[in-house]
C-alpha cells in the first residue's frame, strides 16, 4: 500500500528540511507518494473606487508574481525529490490561493485529502511557532484535524529509528498504527518504545505497558526483532523523552497528544508535553497525532 504524504512547500529555501527529512527517511521509496503544496497568499484587493486601468494591472502583475513564485518553489522541491532518489511519477505538484490562513488551509488540504501525514519544514514549523500562544493555532493543534504531523526543524539526517512514546490514550495507540505503516519495508529503522512513569507510579507490574504499541506495531508486519521497549521513571516526562532522544539519535520521535484526562497513564502525553517537545526537541521529526 503506498504511503502518501502531504509536503508543505513554500518559497524560503530554509523551509527545505521537510523535504530533505523525508528524502533520507525512506531507504526504499518505491512505495511512497509525494504531493507538495502550496499555498499561494492573494494579492491585495482593490477596492471598487481604487479601480482603474494601472491598479488593476498592477494587481494582475502581483498575482502573476505570487503564481510563478510558487511555481518556483515547486520545481526546487521537485528537484531535491529527484536527486533524493524519488522518480517523477512519484511527485506531484499542487498550488492553490490561499482562502484562508496558511496553517488552515494546509490542515483542510491534509484532512480532504486523507494523506497519511502532513510534513512541515523549517518556515511552516516557526510560523506555527509564532502562532502557539493565540487562540487559532491552539485550537488547530487541539482538536481541528485528522492525521498525523511531521515537524521538522534542525534534524539530522544520518539518524536511524523512531523513538515511539507510548501511554494508554487513543492518540497514543494511533500514533503506534502509524508508526507501524510508515516502517513498512523500512528495517533500517528500528523501534523503541519509550513508557514514562512518574515517580510515584509503581513498577512492579509493567508486563502490559507496552502491549497496545507493540500489538499495533506487529498487525502492520513490522518485525519483532526490530521492537525494543524501555521504561523510566521521570515526574518530567518532556525531559524524560528528550534525554533518550539525544542517547538514541532517533530520526524521529512520535507521540500521541491526549487532550481528556482519563486517568494518570493516559495523561502524560497531553498539550503541555507536546508543545515542550515541538519547542525543545533538535536531531530528529517530531511526528505527532491526535
Amino acid at each position: 500500500m503506498n504511503k502518501h504524504l502531504l509536503v508543505t512547500i513554500s518559497e524560503d529555501a530554509t523551509a527545505h528540511a521537510g523535504l530533505r527529512f523525508v528524502c533520507a527517511f525512506f531507504q526504499h521509496k518505491d512505495d511512497v507518494r509525494l504531493t507538495l503544496f502550496n499555498t499561494a497568499p492573494q494579492p491585495p484587493a482593490v477596492w471598487a473606487e481604487e479601480a482603474n486601468y494601472e491598479t488593476l494591472r498592477l494587481n494582475e502583475e502581483a498575482a502573476l508574481a505570487i503564481i510563478s513564485s510558487g511555481k518556483r518553489a515547486m520545481e526546487a522541491a521537485r528537484g531535491i525529490f529527484l536527486q533524493g532518489g524519488f522518480r517523477p511519477g512519484q511527485v506531484d505538484d499542487k498550488i492553490v490561493a490561499r482562502n484562508f490562513s496558511r496553517i488552515q488551509d494546509i490542515v483542510k488540504e491534509g484532512e480532504s485529502g486523507l494523506y497519511d501525514a502532513v510534513v512541515f519544514g523549517r518556515r511552516g514549523l516557526l510560523r506555527l511557532e509564532n502562532l502557539l500562544d493565540k487562540s487559532a493555532s491552539e485550537e488547530m493543534l487541539q482538536a481541528k484535524f485528522a492525521f498525523p504531523l511531521w515537524l521538522c526543524r534542525d534534524v539530522e539526517y544520518d539518524r536511524k529509528g523512531v523513538l515511539l512514546c507510548v501511554d494508554d490514550s487513543e492518540p497514543s495507540r494511533r500514533m503506534a498504527d502509524h508508526v507501524g505503516f510508515i516502517l513498512q519495508g523500512e528495517p533500517e529503522h528500528p523501534v523503541t518504545i519509550l513508557r514514562v512513569l512518574r515517580k510515584t507510579d509503581s513498577t512492579q507490574n509493567t508486563e502490559g505497558l507496552f502491549g497496545a504499541a507493540i500489538d499495533a506495531l506487529k498487525e502492520n508486519g513490522f518485525p519483532a526483532r526490530l521492537i525494543k521497549t524501555r521504561l523510566e521513571q521521570n515526574d518530567n516526562v518532556a525531559q524524560a523523552i528528550l534525554d533518550e532522544a539525544g542517547r538514541g539519535r532517533y530520526a524521529a520521535v512520535a507521540v500521541g497528544r491526549s487532550d481528556r484526562h482519563k486517568g494518570v497513564l493516559s495523561q502524560l502525553f497531553t498539550g503541555s508535553v507536546t508543545m515542550a517537545l515541538f519547542r525543545k526537541l533538535t536531531g530528529a521529526a517530531l511526528w505527532v497525532s491526535r
